[in-house]
């Protein structure tokens, strides 16, 4: 089952971050090293239709051993096809405590326009997915264009 698009993607790591994802064209090529890494922490999907996803992911080629190694340097990305699979429902306070979480462990990335604490208040004033989704979308990557989320 393909899961509904958008999607934000959380990586469950010791400093969790989470981004946005579009359409399944975002989610079609990786480089070697994003695809090792999926395989050993598969990353957490969220949709607007409130199910949890994560993907397998499975290379269109094959590459022989020095293939991968000029992998490494060369070729930026390599094209693979997704695997997707449900983990189950989510309620949207979860994804709201998740998002939070990423604000937090944030490096300048998700709050590099917006202020931490200003950010935390728009996520946990979003009613649902689409509101979340529209408060990510303009406060991280199009901040400047847009007057509604300014203080």
């Amino acid at each position: 089952m393909v899961p509904t698009f958008p999607l934000l993607c959380l990586h469950e790591e010791a400093k969790p971050y989470c981004y946005l994802v579009e359409n399944t064209r975002d989610l079609s090529y990786c480089n070697l090293a994003g695809y090792y890494s999926s395989q050993r922490k598969p990353e957490l999907y969220f949709d607007a239709a409130g199910r949890k996803f994560r993907r397998k992911l499975k290379l269109k080629r094959n590459f022989g051993k020095w293939q991968k190694v000029l992998t490494y340097f060369y070729w930026g990305s390599i094209p693979v096809e997704s695997e997707w699979y449900i983990v189950g429902n989510y309620r949207f306070k979860e994804l709201q405590e998740q998002v939070d979480r990423c604000v937090k462990a944030d490096d300048d990335v998700m709050t590099q326009f917006i202020e931490p604490d200003h950010l935390t208040l728009l996520v946990q004033q979003a009613r649902h997915f689409e509101d979340l989704y529209m408060v990510l979308n303009g406060a991280i990557y199009n901040f400047e264009d847009d007057d509604s989320i300014v203080a």
